[in-house]
């Protein structure tokens, strides 16, 4: 649950707490619960929507975390791959939640469309669709930020 919070978030303390805030409603509503769906499907769902309602709330935007300097022989190279990083941090922050939660699911949790359609609630043909906007977005800003320059 940390994870999923974590990159839609991108603040370390507030995905912390909000993990464990999950785990605690999941238990408080665990009589909730239907069967009918599968449990890691609802819990992503609770993280999701925890952590979107954090975002609104604070309004905060997306501020990657400063990454340790890299060391040894390749420091040049591995200076490079954090500036990449924070950059793809950073955009995937400024999407819309809608956009950011099926690239966090897809890509960083490697759900399927089938289990990403469980835990957003909506038809696998809008997951494809949505994921597919949501790459045109970030290819679109990436671009923006001469990412592929590198």
């Amino acid at each position: 649950m940390y994870n999923v919070i974590y990159r839609m978030l991108q603040q370390q303390p507030e995905a912390e707490e909000l993990a464990q805030d999950v785990f605690v409603k999941a238990y408080v509503k665990l009589g909730s619960f239907n069967f009918k769906s599968k449990f890691f499907s609802w819990i992503y769902r609770i993280a999701i929507n925890a952590a979107i309602s954090h975002q609104k709330k604070s309004k905060r935007f997306l501020h990657p975390e400063q990454m340790p300097e890299p060391t040894g022989a390749n420091q040049e190279d591995g200076m490079m791959l954090n500036e990449r990083h924070a950059i793809l941090d950073h955009v995937i922050g400024t999407l819309n939640e809608k956009y950011k939660s099926v690239i966090v699911l897809h890509y960083f949790e490697q759900l399927s469309y089938a289990e990403m359609a469980e835990v957003l609630k909506l038809p696998e043909k809008k997951i494809k669709s949505r994921l597919f906007d949501a790459r045109r977005m970030l290819y679109k800003k990436l671009e923006k930020h001469a990412y592929f320059d590198h």
